[in-house]
């Protein structure tokens, strides 16, 4: 939920704001090569039939979608990982290990040989000078699935430039980080529904659907996060790294919505957006407040002392939100569109442990 102010009859609705870049794949602009070129992964991991989300409409053609950086800052992202954390499932190998008892070419660590053990990985120099049984243990090569989840709700169309603007170069560039990695990335965007999800993929084919996918977003309904997020652990029901960027304009539904998550195992990084315009009203005296999603209007006084007492208020809901991730051990970032996009994600991102 976000709103407009309206005072004396005038109306103050904020610029939507788009920014068209170069093409990655016009002359010069090239997407760099990755390491290996992935296939898509045919399935999602899993489906429920039940999974309520509009469904998606079909694929362009375009072999030269919308992207949303140039070639250099490209580069710049490729010094960025995603980090997994409290992750279990087993998968291709990817960049990034987490430490489980697997065998792979990166040794860990020793322990005592125990009845049972396979005998290939006893070392056996040890035991020649120690005459001790150990076993190598090693660190998994394990590949991550990235899910982004991105606020469409109208509130995110609100702004200069608009949230959702933003919200898309966010997404596009953790997309990109974790592609270079070797990961798999799949997603959707929501607000009264899940809609039109971006299936798991990767590689460089896998960079150009996300753009597709990033390109055609757009402001409709209203947020209900604790809905969209139920149909969303349907849909994607193997846990992974979910990002999910939005305003959090949904008093009723976030705590749910995030809890559900964590509950069922999916690290999370939640990317809280806000316009500064928002969050710092006017004492405009006489004013007709208007819900920009629900459409519901409130005409009052709108003092100083009215004012604090907002201010006082979002406070304390940005602190409620911030203890929730805290106790959850989820990673929040909450930032402005007035912070600079570059300087966001190559140097605030970094603050949370599940970017490094």
């Amino acid at each position: 939920m976000s709103f407009e102010f309206r005072v004396s009859n005038f109306e103050f609705r904020r610029a939507w704001f788009a920014e068209v870049v170069g093409r990655l794949r016009a002359a010069g602009r090239k997407i760099p090569r990755f390491a290996r070129d992935g296939r898509s992964s045919g399935r999602h991991g899993g489906s429920d039939s039940s999974a309520s989300f509009v469904g998606p409409k079909p694929e362009s053609r375009d072999p030269q979608p919308e992207t949303f950086f140039d070639t250099e800052f490209l580069r710049k992202l490729e010094r960025l990982h995603l980090v997994a954390k409290r992750l279990s499932w087993a998968g291709a190998k990817g960049e990034h290990a987490a430490s489980r008892k697997g065998f792979s070419l990166e040794f860990s660590d020793y322990r005592r040989y125990q009845h049972g053990d396979d005998l290939r990985y006893v070392d056996w120099n040890i035991y020649r000078r120690l005459e001790r049984l150990l076993l190598k243990v090693f660190t998994a090569e394990e590949e991550m699935n990235i899910y982004l989840l991105i606020d469409t709700s109208r509130s995110m169309a609100e702004g200069a430039p608009a949230k959702l603007d933003y919200a898309k170069k966010v997404a596009a560039a953790l997309g990109y980080i974790g592609l270079k990695n070797l990961d798999r990335l799949g997603g959707a965007s929501f607000s009264t529904h899940l809609q039109a999800p971006l299936t798991l993929g990767r590689g460089r084919k896998q960079v150009l659907s996300l753009f597709r996918f990033l390109g055609k977003l757009s402001c409709a309904g209203e947020t209900n996060l604790r809905a969209a997020i139920h149909s969303f652990t349907n849909l994607f029901p193997h846990p992974g790294f979910v990002v999910v960027i939005s305003d959090l304009f949904d008093p009723a539904g976030w705590r749910a919505a995030l809890e559900e998550l964590t509950a069922k195992r999916y690290q999370l990084l939640v990317i809280h957006i806000v316009d500064e315009q928002e969050t710092r009203p006017k004492p405009w005296g006489d004013i007709a407040l208007v819900d920009v999603e629900g459409g519901r209007e409130r005409k009052f006084f709108l003092d100083v002392d009215l004012v604090h007492r907002f201010q006082a208020e979002l406070d304390r809901y940005f602190k409620e939100i911030e203890a929730v991730c805290a106790s959850r051990r989820i990673d929040y970032l909450r930032t402005t569109t007035q912070v600079p996009f570059d300087e966001f994600v190559l140097q605030t991102l970094r603050r949370v442990s599940s970017v490094a």
